[in-house]
């Protein structure tokens, strides 16, 4: 490693505000040796007549940027390229890029010949989620075809991908040990939202969105009504007609990750409950490592 700093780039497909995950946690570790810009996935604001690159805060170490576009979606394209040369302003010259969606393709391409190297850390399968573009297959080929560098957030992911690009390497996510070791800490107060619900308690905290089996849930709810569900997290991607309602099952929301020790600590038994579909077919959860960590197995 060069003694000088080099800039990168974290062109993202979460809000770094989302909930605390694999590219927060890698960015901060990464400002020990890099400027960090990381760049949230665009907005689109109504009365807006140019793109702007609005600066958010300094967090951590690292500069968080949103890029916000006006309201014409046919032109969103044109937008990015129109902001990369801000994007590159903020950052340094001669980046590192680091990207995390399939989308991220057309830019990789226009700043190849402006940036020292391209990874793509490829921490899910984009393409299988609810929602996801029928183009996001064609484009990833064609983002590994760019990258010189690929990372892959699991065991599956990676032997999905290992004889698809010349340098890929299995990066499974790891935990903070001492973050979610305040669970076992006789200090550690339980969260006011989840100490009034009654035990035993099944947590879970992550993104309630389609990988969780909701009839699964829905019927353990319904044959044991003395065990209340504390779920622990914002929804996506999920319409309220599918997210199960009964007295022993409660939506705690979003929390701040500094938190989830504190509704940790409370868990009874710390679920994963996952569906078995396209959306978790790659899965690696990072909640194994955490809830270990907090003393729950």
């Amino acid at each position: 490693m060069k003694e000088e700093r080099i800039p990168l780039i974290c062109l993202a497909h979460l809000d770094w505000d989302h909930v605390w995950q694999r590219p927060q946690q890698l960015m901060t570790r990464l400002t020990r040796h890099f400027d960090v810009v990381y760049i949230d996935p665009p907005h689109m604001l109504d009365g807006l007549m140019q793109p702007e690159l609005r600066a958010l805060r300094v967090d951590q170490g690292v500069r968080v940027y949103k890029p916000c576009f006006p309201h014409v979606p046919a032109e969103y394209w044109q937008y990015w390229k129109s902001l990369l040369p801000t994007v590159l302003a903020a950052a340094g010259a001669a980046p590192v890029l680091w990207v995390y969606s399939p989308l991220s393709d057309r830019l990789v391409e226009q700043l190849a010949d402006q940036s020292l190297l391209a990874v793509y850390d490829c921490m899910d399968d984009l393409a299988s989620f609810r929602g996801a573009s029928a183009e996001m297959r064609i484009r990833e080929e064609r983002l590994l075809g760019l990258v010189d560098l690929v990372f892959t957030g699991g065991k599956s992911i990676y032997e999905a991908r290992q004889a698809r690009h010349a340098h890929v390497y299995c990066f499974p996510s790891g935990v903070d040990v001492e973050h979610y070791g305040q669970a076992y800490a006789e200090q550690t107060a339980i969260a006011d939202a989840i100490a009034t619900i009654p035990h035993p308690q099944l947590g879970y905290f992550g993104v309630l969105d389609e990988r969780i089996d909701w009839p699964l849930i829905a019927a353990i709810a319904a044959r044991r009504p003395e065990w209340h569900w504390t779920l622990v997290g914002p929804t996506a991607k999920v319409t309220p007609e599918e997210l199960p309602r009964a007295a022993n099952i409660h939506y705690l929301g979003k929390q701040a990750y500094t938190d989830l020790p504190t509704f940790l600590k409370s868990f009874d038994i710390a679920t994963m409950p996952f569906a078995l579909n396209a959306a978790t077919r790659f899965i690696s959860p990072t909640k194994t490592p955490e809830y270990l960590a907090g003393g729950k197995w």
